[in-house]
């Protein structure tokens, strides 16, 4: 007989000898109340061999002293040894290292001689070959055939499942940490639209600070368009799956994000949809930058035909001015050599009627570069407009007034019927000029015993509208078009040979603009012609209705601030949105609007078009406030009828000299 030793720690090793073979075996007869016959009794025995040798749970049965009395032969293939090998010897021969014996036997004397167990205890066993067993360990009394008290010991090996829990754990934790570090907004949603999950991510995307604020939340009142999740649900019901949805989402705060959605349905074993999962990608920046490019791209196409147009133009002005220029100069040369060359053999009348000659080429010559001047300044915005409170009845007067006298050498009647007090905010003299210039244009084109009259053509809340007729001999309606055009420098001879510089119309038209106004004209060959002016009434100040539209409430504060230090008594209207903003500038009709670019809902450029195509809100004054200082974008923005774009951030003082330039009845100096 071979003995068997087995380290128990690394500073005390016990010899353990099997036991002899010539010793009878432990019988143990399973004794239970509920039995009462024999036949009884030894079933249940049989029962509990059965059980014994047959269960997959390691069974071991000690007495007081913990040595191994009996063992089934699935305790040998947990611990690896034989029941030869295990019987007689401690139960501590099957483990390995770390162990301090005699401390592990006196704790199990004290837990057999007390009888406290714990029922159910859950081990790491290190085996003596080294191998690693988690086991479910349950403990109880019971009594062999001769009346012995021993410990029956159930192991359970559960090392392949608690594997399996670990590695279960290890990937709930990889995919714990990649959805909660992941760089992309993650989230689970139920079908009925609540969130079941979402990480840090999603949750900075949509504003808020953890997964329990939004638990009681419809995940619908998060899309700006509530159609877009009932499609977005259907195409994840039929396909399974979507890619690159895109959604406007509102934050918490309120603004607006653009995002794109990939999702897939999780459904049952039955094919039913039973939630949702996916990524939310933020892709707001992307499309204010496409936008911006989409816009750049417009207005460049848009300044690229402008340009186009203007150089035409340009080449056209030029043609004409290098004849017009020419032609006066011509004739002043032309007499000149005459003069020179053939004087001392001219007649003095002669010689009188060139030198008339030579003045007249010259005046005309003085007139057109003068209005050349004119034309040049104002479109430079180099002629400083003096605003003051005026009255267009005596602007009209004045130009009557001054023309009275050619009227009467042409025996045409010149009439005004205009009521006082049509105040206007505007430059005295520049207007003067607008009404001169086209009471004299219908005296040149009205024969004898005509009628030019100046007449009120028709009142409204907000502006004045003025009518120049005359009976004169009309325009052809092909010239029309050309009238307030520099470029064409439209002119033809007066009745009586007058001489235009095709200049004065432009001239009037540009003034008219840059007073708010606007001026038409309507003829008929033989008939006569009819020039409308309009001018916007002046406003008073306490009447006065601005409109602020920014997204950002700080920044409509701050204009707000500023306006009411340059217009103490204005109302001022406040608006998130371009949406907001419109519904408000046709319901109050605001007397100008300050509109931010970069809006929600509705940009200033959409709210601009919305704008300018509605009758009701049309002549109402846009300016525009951009955050990208790109001079094509305020080209677009004007050509859309924007009367000032500016860059932000803006001053008080930036703001009150725009508004003087570009809306000049507010103001009365």
């Amino acid at each position: 007989m071979v003995n068997l030793s087995i380290p128990l720690s690394s500073s005390n090793i016990l010899e353990f000898t099997p036991p002899r073979t010539d010793q009878p075996p432990i019988v143990f007869k399973w004794r239970n109340k509920h039995f009462k016959s024999k036949e009884s009794y030894w079933s249940s025995d049989k029962l509990f061999e059965s059980v014994w040798e047959n269960s997959i749970d390691g069974m071991t049965l000690t007495d007081e002293e913990g040595t191994l009395a009996k063992v089934n032969q699935a305790f040998c293939r947990i611990v690896g040894l034989s029941e030869n090998q295990l019987l007689g010897q401690p139960f501590a021969i099957v483990w390995n290292g770390g162990l301090d014996a005699k401390r592990l036997f006196q704790a199990y004397k004290r837990r057999f001689s007390s009888k406290q167990l714990k029922t159910f205890v859950e081990h790491r066993l290190i085996l003596w070959s080294g191998d690693v067993r988690d086991v479910e360990v349950s403990s109880s009394f019971v009594e062999s055939g001769d009346g012995k008290k021993l410990l029956l010991t159930i192991i359970r090996d559960v090392t392949t499942r608690r594997k399996s829990e670990r590695d279960l754990k290890k990937s709930e934790k990889s995919y714990r940490d990649l959805f909660d570090n992941a760089a992309q907004g993650m989230f689970q949603s139920s079908v009925n639209g609540k969130l079941i999950n979402a990480n840090r991510v999603l949750l900075r995307l949509l504003g808020y600070d953890s997964l329990q604020e939004m638990a009681g939340m419809n995940l619908a009142d998060l899309y700006v368009n509530p159609d877009d999740r009932k499609i977005l649900c259907k195409v994840l019901e039929i396909e399974g799956y979507c890619s690159n949805f895109e959604l406007n989402l509102r934050r918490k705060d309120g603004k607006i994000i653009t995002t794109l959605e990939h999702s897939r349905a999780i459904k049952d074993e039955k094919g039913n949809v039973v939630m949702y999962e996916g990524i939310l990608e933020d892709i707001t920046a992307r499309k204010e930058l496409e936008e911006q490019i989409r816009h750049n791209v417009e207005t460049l196409k848009a300044s690229e035909e402008t340009l186009k147009s203007l150089n035409v133009q340009k080449n056209k002005l030029f043609s004409v001015l290098s004849h017009d220029l020419r032609s006066p100069l011509t004739s002043i040369l032309g007499f000149c050599d005459i003069l020179l060359n053939e004087g001392e053999h001219l007649q003095p009348e002669e010689h009188k009627e060139f030198m008339n000659y030579i003045k007249a080429s010259a005046k005309q010559q003085l007139a057109l570069v003068n209005k050349l001047l004119d034309w040049s300044r104002l479109e430079t915005n180099r002629i400083k407009l003096d605003i003051k409170e005026i009255d267009l009845y005596d602007a009209v007067q004045s130009g009557i007034i001054a023309l009275a006298g050619t009227a009467k050498q042409k025996e045409i009647e010149l009439s005004m019927n205009l009521p006082t007090n049509m105040n206007v905010s505007g430059d005295a003299q520049l207007l003067q000029q607008v009404f001169m210039n086209l009471i004299s244009n219908s005296l040149k084109f009205t024969p004898n015993q005509g009628n030019i009259s100046i007449r009120l053509a028709q009142e409204s809340k907000d502006f004045w509208a003025i009518d120049v007729c005359d009976t004169g001999v009309g325009i052809p309606a092909s010239d029309l078009p050309k009238m307030f055009k520099a470029e064409e420098m439209y002119t033809r001879p007066g009745l009586a040979g007058e001489q235009g510089t095709g200049l004065g119309l432009p001239i009037c038209y540009e003034i008219v603009q840059k007073h708010g106004g606007n001026i038409e004209v309507k003829s008929e060959e033989g008939k006569g012609t009819t020039f409308t002016v309009t001018f916007p009434k002046l406003i008073q100040e306490e009447g006065m209705k601005v409109l602020v539209a920014d997204d950002e409430p700080g920044v409509r504060v701050l204009h707000a601030r500023h306006l009411r230090r340059i217009l103490p008594h204005a109302t001022i209207m406040q608006a998130s949105n371009g949406k907001e903003a419109y519904e408000l500038a046709r319901k109050y009709k605001p007397h100008l609007i300050i509109s931010d670019y970069a809006m929600p809902c509705m940009d200033g450029g959409e709210f601009l078009n919305l704008l300018k195509q509605d009758p009701s809100t049309k002549e109402i004054p846009v300016c525009i406030v951009t955050g990208v200082d790109s001079s094509a974008s305020k080209e677009l923005l004007r050509q859309r009828g924007a009367i000032e774009v500016i860059a932000k951030p803006i001053s008080p003082d930036q703001l009150k000299d725009m508004l003087i330039r570009s809306v000049p009845r507010l103001f009365v100096q």
